[in-house]
């Protein structure tokens, strides 16, 4: 039987779809899908464990701190990694500040243990890593039902916004400094029937001024920190310019649990274009769970 290691949540939440769960021995300390309970974690962050409500500005500063100096972000337990003798490892190039880096990681694998990298910058990409993980692991046909499936639900999801108005949208993947979201994001919004700005499809997401933010004058705004739950997103609104927004006179800022839907690319995307869907045409679509993503309230006017 093979077994699998996964150093990115990515990665974990991939084995899931394919049905190969009981196939893993191991998991990064950010992989949060329920199948990665109880098993050894095989990373760890170098960085001061945050609170509940981190400050992006100070997250921001450490990062930055540690990159001038060299320094990887997160570190591999290759000891407890070398005891699983794991045949098939996972991980990822897309993101140093987000997970384990792969290419660190292809020297530090156990001999006999095969590296697949998962790379999906866009959406084009996840049905690549569908594929090529399920060939790794021996489950080609189920991946291609798995791409199918997602493909299926994209579909049913973009014919129902079809022919409506679709609003303008902007996503923040970080608050302070400001970025905008990029990647698949660009995509998933089209596909729940909006226009993403300043960012085309498929291109990174990149740091951005709010003065750009409030020129772009979007419909809808959608607060997703890149490693951020809904809570500590809904915590970090208060400090943004929302008052200069349009759309939060209009009550159409959003926070989103980006841990959970935006700031990584797996089969589970198909569960954040139902839930986009449902900012961006709430006569179509129910409105999303208040655990999955809630409306920022306008800021009061200084009095």
């Amino acid at each position: 039987m093979t077994r699998i290691a996964s150093l990115v949540p990515s990665g974990t939440d991939l084995v899931a779809a394919l049905g190969l769960a009981d196939r893993l021995v191991g998991v990064s300390h950010e992989c949060d899908h329920p199948v990665a309970r109880g098993l050894p974690r095989l990373t760890s962050s170098v960085l001061p464990a945050p609170d509940a409500h981190p400050d992006p500005a100070e997250v921001d500063r450490a990062v930055n701190a540690a990159v001038a100096a060299g320094t990887p972000l997160y570190r591999t337990d290759t000891d407890t990694l070398a005891r699983l003798r794991p045949d098939v490892v996972l991980a990822q190039s897309i993101c140093d500040v987000c997970a384990v880096s792969g290419p660190e990681v292809a020297g530090m694998l156990p001999p006999g243990s095969r590296l697949v990298m998962l790379t999906a910058g866009d959406v084009a990409g996840l049905w690549r890593d569908i594929r090529e993980t399920g060939a790794a692991l021996g489950r080609s046909d189920a991946a291609e039902r798995l791409v199918a499936d997602v493909q299926q639900r994209f579909a049913s999801v973009a014919d129902a916004v079809g022919g409506r108005p679709r609003p303008r949208v902007l996503t923040i993947e970080w608050p302070d400094p400001p970025f905008l979201g990029g990647h698949w994001v660009p995509e998933l919004i089209a596909v729940a029937g909006g226009t993403h700005l300043l960012v085309e499809p498929g291109a990174p997401s990149r740091r951005c001024t709010w003065d750009e933010v409030i020129a772009a004058d979007p419909d809808v705004v959608v607060l997703m920190p890149c490693g951020y739950d809904l809570d500590a997103a809904v915590a970090a609104a208060p400090k943004l310019p929302l008052d200069r927004l349009r759309a939060s006179a209009e009550g159409r800022v959003w926070a989103l649990d980006a841990n959970r839907f935006t700031s990584r690319c797996t089969p589970m995307i198909d569960h954040t274009v139902h839930l986009l869907a449902g900012i961006l045409h709430p006569d179509a679509f129910a409105a999303p769970d208040a655990a999955d993503a809630r409306r920022i309230a306008a800021p009061t006017p200084a009095g």
